[in-house]
Order: structure tokens, then sequence, then C-alpha cells
């Protein structure tokens, strides 16, 4: 309880505070309801449904029109989540690409364009994109050595989880180090002489860094570095953020593609 109190909760509001849509599913229980999550089960990794929402909202005709068709978004989520015998590094920069240089379907069935661009951010109006924090994030792992992972915090863009924040109370002996190896079981990376699954990958498909913090200090790195690369988030800056207001969501969504765009 003292670490969400202390820790996590502190995270959310600030969040909140920022314009981010905020789930806070509590703590100290398992989770039971899925739908909560914006989930229809506990295996699912992205909130698909926001994600096609999303994707119908930033996507558009010239005279505001919407375009993509149910078969041509499930044919983008498949895209971004089918990756059989491709390792997880892989499967992320595969991922990364998209995000960064978008898609594209068939056809657009209303102006007869052929292989049209398929958003799944837009950044030239990054309003219009959605911010969602969930805490307690329960996915079921069948098969891996335990039930299932449950990560502190984990941060969605259109429904994507693009970032996975750990935090630790101060009582831990070394907190960021132990979030840091948290995380790393999360995405099944950790080195063990059995091979056994230990968390689910497919959450770190979209990936672009993660957050250890114990509420005093953070860090934050990417799946493919060690706890020493971890660099420490020291500053707020642009310096008109150091002491925050409530932001509209224009300003935040500003903000937030700055920080990405420097990462």
């Amino acid at each position: 309880m003292s670490e969400y109190t202390n820790v996590e909760r502190p995270f959310l509001d600030k969040l909140n505070q920022l314009g981010w849509e905020v789930i806070d599913q509590g703590t100290g229980f398992i989770p039971f309801d899925y739908s909560i999550s914006k989930r229809m089960s506990f295996r699912e990794v992205i909130l698909e449904q926001e994600f096609k929402s999303s994707l119908r909202r930033i996507n558009l005709t010239e005279d505001g029109r919407t375009w993509l068709s149910d078969k041509q978004l499930d044919a983008v989520v498949n895209e971004l989540t089918m990756h059989p015998g491709m390792d997880l590094l892989k499967v992320n920069q595969t991922v990364y690409e998209l995000l960064t240089r978008n898609t594209t379907v068939d056809q657009n069935a209303l102006t007869g364009e052929q292989n049209p661009t398929v958003r799944l951010i837009d950044y030239a109006h990054p309003e219009r994109n959605s911010f969602i924090a969930i805490n307690q994030f329960m996915i079921e792992t069948p098969g891996a050595s335990r039930q299932a992972i449950i990560p502190d915090i984990v941060l969605f863009i259109n429904g994507l989880p693009i970032v996975v924040v750990e935090c630790k109370d101060m009582d831990v002996a070394q907190p960021l180090s132990e979030a840091f190896i948290q995380i790393n079981r999360y995405a099944n990376l950790r080195e063990d002489d059995y091979g056994f699954k230990e968390g689910e990958e497919r959450l770190f498909y979209s990936n672009l860094f993660n957050i250890v913090t114990h509420g005093n200090e953070a860090r934050f790195g990417t799946i493919t570095g060690e706890f020493d690369h971890y660099l420490h988030w020291k500053d707020i800056f642009p310096e008109e953020y150091k002491t925050i207001q409530e932001l509209s969501p224009k300003r935040w969504c500003k903000f937030q593609f700055f920080v990405y765009q420097v990462l």
C-alpha cells in the first residue's frame, strides 16, 4: 500500500494533471474485471477498440470523412501484433518503423485511392491522439512460471503500450535496480539457466522506453539497455513545464511529442 500511496498514485495524479486519461485500479488486489482497462480479456496487451477508434479519428479524407473499414483495421492490428518466430528486439524495431513511418492498406473505398497511408499516430494534430495511463495492468501468461504479470503503470498512445513504469517504495534496499529487474522479467529478457518464460513480450512490441522510479528519483531506458544505461530523469524541459498548472490537451500533446522526438 505504501508503494501505491507514495509513488504510484502521485505519478498517476501528475499524468492526470497533464491531460492523460487515468484508469486507477487501486492496489492490493488482483484485477478481476478486464473491461475496466478497456480490454476484452486479460490476454490482450493493446487496447484494441481504443486503437481502432483512434485510427478512424486521425485518418480522414480531405472533407473530414472516416474511411477505414473494419477489415482494414483488423489488418493493421495484425500487422502490429502478429510476429511469429521473431525475437522481441526485431519486432520492436519493426513496429517502431510503423509508428514513425506509418503503414498502408489496399484502398480508400471513398476516394478510390490505391495503397493509401494509414497514420498510427497523428504528429501534425497531436490533440487528436488518445493518451491513457492504466495502473495494475494485469496480463495473463499461460505456460509461464507465473500465471500473470501486473506492471504498475502502462502508458498508451492510441491504445498502443509505449511505456512501462515500475514503481518501488523507499523501503526497498535498491529500488531502481529492483524495478529494472522486474521490467526485464515482464519482457522475458532475464537470463537464467532454465529458459523459463516469465513475462509477456507482446507488451513491449510497441515499447519506446521504460521508467523505473521510487518517487524521489526516476530513470528511463529502453529494452536494449542494461541498468547502467538507464538515464537519470533530472530536469523537466522545456523550462515552462517545471511548475505545471493544468494543461490543455493540445499543450500537453505538443510537450509529449517534443519528449518523444528527443528520445
